[in-house]
């Protein structure tokens, strides 16, 4: 019987019968009948994109990045960058369907070291008239990509800290 705490349950792969347990493609937890149902899941490895709230202390300072020419991409939208000064810039973007996607990319011609340029984190800053979240992502060279979702962006700069233990591949 499943109770309103965690109990663990074990499955033997012997009781598994007409399966090839070497092919498995899905594994599910099925609910059925009427009513409002909740079931908590303390499992495996999910795919999991964390939220990245404002930093609590505003003041930190901003991390700056090693030079670079922020290029842009795009999938069905119209992207482009405005660069103000060394610092400052704006990306636009204009999608033509719900399946549209594009941003900036800050792409390095030689790789750099995130625990060398910054072993306190990582901090910018970032407002909008009209974007409450958006999507960060840090790829390595193999292949890896770490994902968060930057939420509560507001019309005036909010700072941001992503720590480095924050960033699994």
């Amino acid at each position: 019987q499943i109770a309103s705490t965690g109990k663990k349950y074990l499955i033997s792969l012997n009781q598994i019968e007409g399966l090839d347990l070497a092919k498995i493609k899905e594994i599910v937890f099925l609910h059925a009948g009427s009513g409002t149902k909740t079931l908590n899941i303390d499992w495996g490895l999910f795919e999991f994109t964390p939220s990245i709230p404002p930093a609590a202390n505003q003041t930190l300072a901003i991390t700056q990045l090693p030079k670079v020419l922020p290029g842009i991409f795009s999938s069905a939208a119209t992207v482009s960058n405005e660069i103000f000064s060394k610092t400052f810039m704006r990306n636009n973007y204009q999608g033509s369907s719900a399946a549209s996607f594009g941003g900036v990319v800050f792409s390095y011609p030689s790789l750099i070291n995130l625990n060398t340029l910054f072993p306190q984190g990582i901090v910018f800053s970032l407002d909008s008239p009209n974007v409450t979240g958006v999507d960060i992502e840090i790829k390595d060279d193999l292949g890896g990509v770490w994902k968060a979702h930057i939420v509560q962006i507001a019309s005036t700069g909010k700072k941001y800290l992503i720590s480095l233990n924050q960033i699994e591949g």
